[in-house]
């Protein structure tokens, strides 16, 4: 049985929660604990506004305060629809926690010191995290297989952020594609060794916002392949060599409404 605790950004992550439900229906898997970072402190804060800059203010609407109805009206592949497909329960990942009797802890910082007794207590063989922020060396090396993590990008091309616009932005659309990355977190940034890839075909319609709503459900059947394989010792990491990749950083508007174009003109070739 491998004993696995989530890690998750808030506890109305509708990712979180699905990656949840997928893991309390897997026989071969335990949840021993849930640990939420509450949004509610200026660190964090602060953190965010520095990575996301004037695009915070969104993604704070858009995660933490419509949740399942920033995706009302939006047709194709979304986190809602996947809910609603496998009947995902209404509430939280605290009422979840609270129905399935499993140990939840809210905190500041995820590799703090209430985190990391926790995780401790609980000895988990395995971190499923789903968003949080950074996840320090003090709690990479409790669990006996890591920290699993999803990356929005295929690795090791593409490490960082806004790699689905960077990925168009470097014409790189038919080349190395649009995917998302299962992979062991480590101190590095999306540089730990891969486990799978899973890879969409856009379609000349598709937009950015499409594309990352599709690879969100991509990452919840990623997520749950992985901590499967994993159980069943049939998955075996591949380690990532640094130079066959970059990191991107926050892609600046201007050259995000390049990158659009140039996503276009792909999707039509």
């Amino acid at each position: 049985m491998l004993r696995a605790i989530l890690f998750s950004p808030i506890h109305t992550s509708l990712y979180s929660r699905l990656v949840l439900q997928g893991l309390l229906q897997e026989p071969q898997v335990q949840v021993v604990g849930i640990v939420v970072r509450t949004p509610w402190n200026t660190s964090r804060i602060r953190s965010e506004l520095k990575r996301d800059g004037s695009r915070l203010a969104q993604k704070f609407i858009r995660k933490y305060l419509l949740g399942e109805k920033a995706f009302e009206g939006v047709e194709g592949e979304n986190l809602a629809a996947s809910a609603r497909s496998v009947q995902l329960p209404n509430g939280t990942l605290k009422d979840m926690a609270k129905n399935q009797q499993i140990p939840y802890l809210v905190c500041r910082d995820l590799s703090g010191d209430p985190g990391e007794r926790f995780v401790r207590q609980h000895a988990p063989d395995l971190i499923v995290f789903t968003g949080g922020g950074l996840v320090r060396q003090n709690i990479l090396q409790i669990p006996k297989y890591g920290v699993l993590n999803c990356h929005t990008g295929v690795l090791p091309a593409f490490r960082g952020m806004d790699v689905v616009e960077w990925t168009a932005m470097e014409d790189a659309i038919q080349k190395i594609g649009f995917g998302v990355t299962l992979h062991y977190m480590d101190k590095g940034v999306d540089t730990g060794s891969i486990l799978l890839v899973r890879r969409i075909q856009p379609a000349s319609r598709d937009t950015f916002l499409t594309i990352r709503m599709r690879l969100e459900v991509e990452m919840v059947a990623a997520m749950l392949e992985g901590v499967q394989e994993i159980a069943s010792g049939s998955l075996q990491p591949s380690p990532q060599v640094a130079q066959d990749g970059r990191q991107y950083y926050v892609m600046h508007p201007r050259i995000k409404a390049i990158a659009e174009t140039r996503l276009k003109d792909q999707l039509q070739e």
